[in-house]
């Protein structure tokens, strides 16, 4: 899977959301209709917020399966 931004960061804890944020795509399932090319997205994660509290984010940003 291609992202793009290819990186997903909290901004508050500066902790990589990537991986979260392949997750959730993943999760969505195949799309109904094909189309190539890369499709826009918005998830919303989980930071763990290192110990001060866990936080949602929707982080946005198109993908290529």
């Amino acid at each position: 899977m291609t992202l793009d931004p290819d990186r997903y960061e909290c901004p508050e804890h500066h902790t990589d959301l990537t991986s979260l944020v392949e997750e959730a795509l993943e999760f969505q399932g195949p799309p109904v209709a094909y189309r190539p090319g890369p499709r826009p997205f918005q998830v919303i994660v989980t930071c763990e917020g290192s110990g001060m509290g866990a936080h949602s984010l929707t982080c946005t940003g198109t993908h290529n399966p």
